[in-house]
């Protein structure tokens, strides 16, 4: 697993954790755990359904979503006002333009 936080450590990028919990599970492995002022996240790999998929777990509510090779490719397709109506986490949970 890699640990990023950007606001660790000013001076760097990054800081990189190597230590995961539990057993590891052969179906799903930790990718990383991102972290900034606004949110975290851990996105693992998950290999149970058809096909390969990203788990990405919202750490704050728990929430959680399996996303396919198709819909991250849409992601990168979104434009800068579908991206703007995805902010639904800590103060941008109730502004909408």
């Amino acid at each position: 697993m890699v640990t990023v936080d950007r606001h660790a450590n000013p001076g760097m990028s990054g800081a990189v954790n190597g230590s995961g919990t539990g057993a590891p599970r052969r179906d799903r492995r930790e990718l990383a755990e991102l972290r900034n002022e606004f949110a975290t996240v851990r996105v693992t790999l998950d290999q149970r359904g058809n096909g390969p998929r990203l788990l990405v777990e919202d750490l704050e509510s728990g929430a959680e979503i399996l996303l396919s090779p198709l819909e991250l490719a849409s992601l990168c397709l979104a434009g800068a006002e579908d991206r703007v109506n995805w902010l639904r986490v800590g103060h941008y949970r109730d502004e909408r333009p």
